[in-house]
């Protein structure tokens, strides 16, 4: 099926945003073609989204097969393209911070992973590593405990392990690829709620922001960056602001005057004027520090 681009979507941008976190195992990017797998309804498929019409629109297929409107939907979230960016826009227009970093990439939208599990674990892996160092730690979890997902042209992936089976393998067994025993205590236990029900991730992403934030960090190895960065990426939340964030902390001492005296508490009070799209602003940080 083809899905058309809103105008605003910088697919330049999105495509080196994915490329940096490509996880082997789950997901590959040649010549434009995103390909990774998924889960619908607890069994893998693997979705292909290639460029048309110089990036105008997309050209989107799944193995197997899924409806049009399903395929229509997880493309939307997974780049986020029903985000009214003229709203946001608007507002950075008027901020003197996020000014100038929004014209220069107007078309910067929120990429989103669509298994929350999966969202939720990479968060953790991700905490005080780099960015290579996380994918290479998810790839390891899942070759460790994935199951093949669908053959698509001659790509072979695996699918992102169910809670049920990380909860089943245990920690000992998580520690094999790398972790350090509290992030592979963290995992398991997260694991093991998800798979009875004590974690409702659908339940998080329709109620407030405050009450999804609370439940998240209640969770062993969920700080506040970690629960940020999960509404962002895993939950939706154009909102969510990481204000401790490493990267958001060093762009932000670069941009404004205060440089490195700049506190987490002015940074946090800076992002109340970028209320409800905070995280944009986050994506927008992010990459002014790309060279």
């Amino acid at each position: 099926m083809k899905i058309t681009l809103p105008p605003l979507f910088d697919l330049e941008w999105t495509l080196g945003f994915l490329a940096a976190r490509t996880v082997a195992s789950l997901e590959s990017l040649d010549d434009g073609t995103y390909r990774r797998s998924i889960r619908r309804d607890g069994v893998p498929v693997v979705v292909e989204i290639h460029p048309i019409r110089d990036g105008a629109a997309l050209e989107v297929r799944a193995a197997p097969d899924l409806p049009s409107p399903e395929l229509r939907r997880i493309v939307n979230r997974m780049f986020d393209l029903e985000a009214e960016l003229p709203a946001f826009q608007a507002m950075a227009e008027e901020d003197p911070v996020l000014r100038d970093l929004v014209q220069k990439r107007p078309g910067i939208r929120l990429p989103q992973l669509i298994d929350p599990f999966e969202g939720i674990c990479r968060a953790i892996l991700g905490q005080q590593v780099s960015v290579t160092a996380a994918s290479t730690m998810v790839d390891r979890l899942v070759r460790l405990l994935g199951e093949p997902a669908p053959d698509l042209g001659s790509t072979f992936f695996l699918s992102f392990p169910l809670p049920v089976t990380v909860a089943a393998a245990g920690p000992e067994a998580l520690l094999q690829t790398g972790l350090t025993r509290a992030k592979a205590n963290a995992l398991h236990t997260i694991a093991g709620a998800a798979a009875d029900g004590r974690i409702d991730f659908e339940k998080l992403r329709c109620g407030t922001a405050e009450a999804c934030h609370a439940a998240l960090v209640a969770l062993p190895g969920i700080g506040p960056w970690t629960a940020s960065y999960v509404r962002m990426r895993t939950l939706g939340d154009r909102d969510a602001f990481p204000a401790t964030d490493l990267g958001v902390v060093k762009a932000l001492r670069a941009l404004l005057p205060q440089g490195d005296r700049l506190t987490i508490e002015e940074i946090v009070s800076l992002g109340e004027s970028w209320r409800p799209w905070r995280g944009y602003a986050t994506l927008h940080l992010w990459n002014s520090l790309a060279p």
